[in-house]
């Protein structure tokens, strides 16, 4: 009853406002440390940016944009982060795009993650039409809404794209984390990916 008591003062700590400052991350990383959370990032940093899902082929990372030497670096120090600060991660699902799995890999290693087609980029992605919006939506709506096993929090690492046609919020960096409590598609804080460090 206490820690039910604790992690419900980290909610409403956390939900307050959208500050920015050193201790509301520390209390977000103590929330974290409980388990219950969603975490969805945008996957790590690529360099340019632009549509590839009209020529992509999920077997051939050639035609995809994937990692660069920056982005390896970035999200092997995400896991880094996460070690250190004991945030304990359950399930890890990746969208089928290389840059996906190459930053689940990256932060969780070989096996520690499993594919979603549902964290994938729409088909029809630029101009995504209206019924793959809804799917995309739908989608993510049941991803977001699916509890973590106790004591873990769940990550997603997918798009900004599909975050962003759900919620009107886009992770203008790459690597950026969106904290969500599951059943809530409101998002609880965002972390740019050199803040995790900041809370070690």
């Amino acid at each position: 009853m206490i820690r039910r008591s604790m992690v419900s003062g980290f909610f409403a700590v956390l939900l307050a406002g959208p500050g920015r400052g050193e201790d509301t991350l520390r209390k977000l990383v103590d929330a974290l440390q409980q388990g219950g959370f969603i975490i969805y990032f945008r996957h790590g940093e690529t360099g340019r940016v632009g549509a590839d899902r009209p020529h992509a082929v999920m077997s051939d990372c050639s035609t995809q944009r994937n990692l660069n030497d920056v982005g390896r670096a970035q999200v092997a120090r995400l896991g880094e982060d996460f070690r250190a600060l004991r945030i304990p991660v359950g399930k890890v699902l990746s969208s089928e795009f290389c840059r996906c799995w190459q930053h689940a890999e990256a932060m969780f290693g070989k096996g520690g993650y499993t594919i979603d087609p549902r964290l994938s980029l729409p088909p029809s992605y630029p101009g995504v039409t209206d019924a793959d919006r809804r799917r995309s939506n739908e989608d993510l709506r049941a991803l977001l809404s699916e509890p973590p096993a106790a004591g873990t929090n769940t990550v997603l690492i997918s798009h900004g794209n599909n975050i962003l046609m759900l919620t009107g919020l886009h992770p203008n960096t790459q690597g950026e984390a969106f904290i969500f409590r599951p059943g809530n598609t409101k998002r609880v804080r965002n972390v740019l990916p050199e803040e995790w460090g900041r809370a070690r």
